[in-house]
């Protein structure tokens, strides 16, 4: 609207210029003046109404069928935001407006201004440049107290493509100030974009209001022109092909430029109605956006996996950037969502709001309903420099481990009702890198864990047989785990999950110990201390020797989340320490029991040794 404002008191001025100069040129002055010689009154008349103008071509009179002037080579500049040249310019008014407005342009009734090639560029306060191309305009029948004429404009805009303005305005003109300007049938088309509505703007054009709406039409095809005014803007290749390929917007606004404004936009994206509610604070230089919609269809909109690239990652944060390139005071953005659908999962209730500052954004709420329970946060992401950095305190409250881990990692050995509580922070444009920058602690608690790969008990009795143990028929015992309540801290570095301590158990056995999960890798490696309180690992499990009894046995876990093979054995160092003592102890049975007796027999002379390893050998063929 400023372009606007500007550009019509350009005209208006100029045409000032038309009636002085061919009021001059008619009666008193001969026809062979030479009219180049007012191009310093022109250039004057047009910087006393704010514009710097210079005419670098030349300037010719016309006469019929209506008097007027044409100039080459313009070149103008309000000084502030536009600027622009013009290849050429005619203006012409009527015979009749010539010799009775006494060189006042607001009672014009009749004129024209024609414009062949040139351009013009307005760069906003927050450096977005627009830039029209190859222009033509034209404009009839001009009146400026009010009385609607046709205005039509065409060119090049964004990057190349077409651009066509068709309107009736209508302007209410004071001296060379315009005080009303109203576009009925207005009709815009940008490449395959069509905008149709109607905008009045009024109070010295600080006041407007108005709507407006557009055609269906392809986004990604529109895309590229909006990336070339935003770089950092990458449009990955979407899972679903025909994912942003039907969009329309809606929008109804009144702005004041000196007080309040509001502006309510519907965005029907792929069928999805989004409601976008904008208002502006102009005292206090606050933007506040409140989004919302009932269905958002996030699956078809993720990066495809067989397409996606460094380049595409980049932009992870890139739409984050966009309130602080339209808007560089305070910022405050609500969302709310009800439902936000992925593949294999859907979260409900999705409430976020977020306040910004000089690229700073502050996440002061993140509320949201998944997999049977809660996820809560507040979060901080500077955007200041080129790789943001984030800190967030996540809290999870009884979410699903039998429904989260298969749709987030496609892993379904493991169960239980996961509760979590983190500080953690990261820098980083793309996942992995921000997986390998993270760094942070947090406390976790898992309610009646379950663990279907491996049977913990009966592994401890495979081991305890090792120490002359005698159990019952592995058969007797389930193929998974069920484990007491696990509880326990942890700490993230370098892309890695520490696991420092946790607790849980599974019949008369006591587990505690250590872990880490390569994040980036899925894998993982468990450290677990197995302590038998009582003389059977359960009550249908095996028999332990009371060497193993009240003391810890160290497993080794290994495996990953993509399916792969999982592996749960004793630590083998620790174990050849154990089995070293039990086969002293042994063998000290053995000859103390030999001693003791002092039989001759051949069958009691045996080696106490030998008939140990024997039967370490014979048990370990028996499995």
């Amino acid at each position: 609207m400023v372009i606007v404002k500007n550009l019509f008191k350009w005209v208006a001025a100029s045409l000032i210029a038309v009636v002085t100069l061919l009021s001059a040129v008619i009666i008193y002055v001969s026809l062979s003046v030479d009219i180049n010689g007012f191009k310093a009154d022109i250039e004057s008349l047009a910087r006393q109404q704010g514009l710097d103008v210079a005419i670098g071509g030349d300037v010719t009179s016309i006469f019929f069928p209506q008097p007027g002037i044409s100039i080459g080579q313009v070149r103008f500049s309000d000084m502030h935001a536009t600027s622009g040249t013009l290849d050429d310019l005619t203006l012409t008014v009527a015979w009749t407006d010539l010799l009775s407005v006494s060189g006042h342009p607001t009672r014009l009734k009749s004129g024209s201004v024609r414009v062949s090639g040139g351009q013009i560029l307005y760069k906003a306060q927050n450096n977005l440049p627009v830039q029209l191309g190859n222009i033509s305009l034209l404009s009839h029948n001009i009146s400026l107290e009010g009385n609607a004429f046709p205005l039509r404009i065409s060119g090049q805009a964004f990057a190349g493509q077409q651009f066509s303005l068709e309107t009736d305005i209508a302007i209410t003109a004071n001296g060379p100030n315009v005080e009303r300007l109203v576009l009925t049938d207005l009709q815009i088309s940008i490449d395959q974009i069509e905008i149709n509505g109607q905008v009045e703007a009024s109070k010295n054009l600080t006041w407007i209001q108005g709507n407006i709406w557009t055609n269906i039409f392809d986004f990604k095809q529109q895309f590229q022109a909006i990336k070339t005014f935003i770089p950092a803007l990458a449009l990955p290749q979407t899972i679903q092909p025909s994912a942003l390929t039907e969009l329309s917007i809606k929008s109804r606004f009144n702005i004041n430029l000196d007080a309040n404004s509001e502006i309510n936009n519907v965005l029907n994206l792929d069928g999805q109605p989004i409601t976008i509610d904008m208002r502006v604070d102009q005292y206090n230089n606050k933007l506040t956006t409140a989004i919302a919609a009932d269905l958002l269809k996030a699956a078809d909109y993720m990066p495809s996996i067989n397409t996606t690239t460094e380049a595409d990652n980049s932009s992870l944060f890139a739409p984050l950037a966009i309130p602080f390139a339209l808007w560089q005071g305070q910022s405050q953005v609500e969302v709310d969502i009800k439902t936000i659908q992925f593949d294999d999962f859907a979260v409900h209730n999705f409430y976020s709001n977020v306040f910004g500052n000089q690229r700073i954004l502050s996440l002061t709420s993140l509320n949201a309903d998944v997999f049977n329970g809660q996820i809560n946060a507040i979060a901080k992401l500077d955007m200041r420099s080129s790789t943001p950095s984030f800190n967030m305190q996540p809290s999870l409250k009884g979410i699903d481990m039998a429904l989260a881990l298969p749709a987030l990692a496609g892993y379904n050995a493991f169960k239980g009702t996961l509760s979590l509580d983190s500080n953690i922070q990261g820098a980083g444009d793309s996942m992995d890198s921000i997986f390998e920058s993270i760094t942070g602690a947090g406390q976790f608690d898992i309610k009646s864990p379950s663990y279907a790969d491996i049977n913990v008990e009966q592994t401890f009795c495979n081991a305890a047989t090792l120490f002359g143990s005698r159990g019952q028929s592995n058969k007797n015992l389930p193929t998974g785990t069920d484990l007491d309540d696990l509880s326990g801290s942890f700490q993230v570095s370098q892309g890695k999950l520490s696991i420092n301590e946790y607790s849980t158990g599974t019949g008369n056995l006591s587990i505690m110990g250590r872990g880490t999960v390569a994040l980036l890798k899925g894998t993982y490696n468990i450290r677990a201390n197995a302590l038998l309180d009582g003389t059977t690992s359960s009550s249908n499990g095996c028999s332990v020797n009371k060497r193993l009894q009240n003391r810890q046995i160290p497993f080794i876990c290994k495996g990953s989340f993509d399916g792969g093979s999982t592996e749960c054995k004793p630590d083998e160092r620790v174990l050849k320490e154990l089995l070293k003592n039990t086969a002293l102890e042994a063998l000290g049975g053995q000859l103390l029991k030999s001693r003791n007796n002092g039989s001759t027999s051949e069958e009691d002379n045996t080696d106490p040794l030998k008939s140990l390893l024997n039967d370490y050998l014979k048990r370990k063929l028996e499995e």
